[in-house]
């Protein structure tokens, strides 16, 4: 009985001290002298830890990071009032209409041009250029071409009526004379 006696004082002893209370001296012997408690208690330490601080890093983004995010864009693109939009608004009209002003009296000018020039005004859009020197010029060049031209037209037009002393005929082709001209020259 002594045996079993002592199995029992054994087991209990063996019981008291694995699941008996931890004081926190202890605790803190483990801590400092044991490396596996210690390591496991810092990993719980760290989660618990990473935890609240995600937790509090989240609900202060939902609650600050907004209101920083708009004040920073304020910051750097204020916001324009109701005021200073029909301001812009009525100085973007203003500039419109003075650039049609500007056109029209230009167009007006190179009209005038055209007409001292003898050149018909329809052709004022095709002539006109980004200022007066530049449409100035267009028109000389145009003038220019045109009597080129016309100057060619009517030469091609000469040489083709145009008579030539001791040849058969007046014309020299048959097929270019007229009916009147075969008739009174009995040429058939």
């Amino acid at each position: 009985m002594e045996e079993v006696n002592n199995n029992q004082e054994g087991q209990k002893s063996i019981d008291n001290d694995s699941v008996g209370e931890v004081t926190l001296e202890q605790f803190k012997s483990a801590l400092d002298n044991n490396l596996e408690i210690k390591g496991y208690y810092d990993s719980i330490v760290d989660r618990t830890v990473n935890k609240r601080l995600d937790k509090s890093i989240e609900s202060w983004k939902e609650k600050n990071l907004n209101n920083l995010i708009e004040e920073e864009i304020n910051k750097r693109y204020p916001q324009k009032t109701d005021a200073e939009i029909k301001l812009e608004e009525i100085n973007a009209a203003l500039e419109k209409a003075n650039k049609e002003k500007q056109q029209l009296e230009l167009k007006m000018q190179y009209q005038e041009l055209l007409v001292k020039s003898n050149i018909p005004v329809e052709m004022v859009n095709f002539l006109a250029g980004k200022d007066t020197e530049e449409t100035i010029k267009n028109i000389e060049t145009f003038k220019d071409l045109m009597v080129k031209y016309v100057d060619g037209a009517v030469e091609n037009r000469l040489k083709l009526h145009s008579y030539i002393p001791g040849g058969n005929g007046s014309i020299n082709n048959r097929e270019q004379m007229s009916d009147f001209e075969r008739i009174v020259k009995g040429v058939r």
